[in-house]
């Protein structure tokens, strides 16, 4: 992963004026050499959700699954 390019540049501090007024609680991504492999994995497990829920697209789904039974219904 490209932890620590990311970790090295979320920690510098913006030479611009841009100021974020929403501060992140957490670094993204931490640092995985120092968290205990069960937090890992529960860190991954939410990352994959959130993934999978973000990139769902329902209507598409139930479009191709009408397009798919129209077919084999006149087919």
């Amino acid at each position: 992963m490209f932890s620590t390019l990311l970790r090295r540049s979320a920690q510098q501090s913006t030479p611009f004026v841009y100021t974020n007024p929403y501060k992140a609680r957490r670094l993204w991504p931490p640092d995985f050499t120092k968290i205990s492999p069960k937090h890992q994995f529960r860190l991954e497990r939410k990352y994959k959700r959130r993934a999978k829920l973000k990139w769902a697209r329902p209507r598409w789904t139930k479009a191709v699954k009408i397009v798919q039974m129209g077919s084999i219904v006149c087919g």
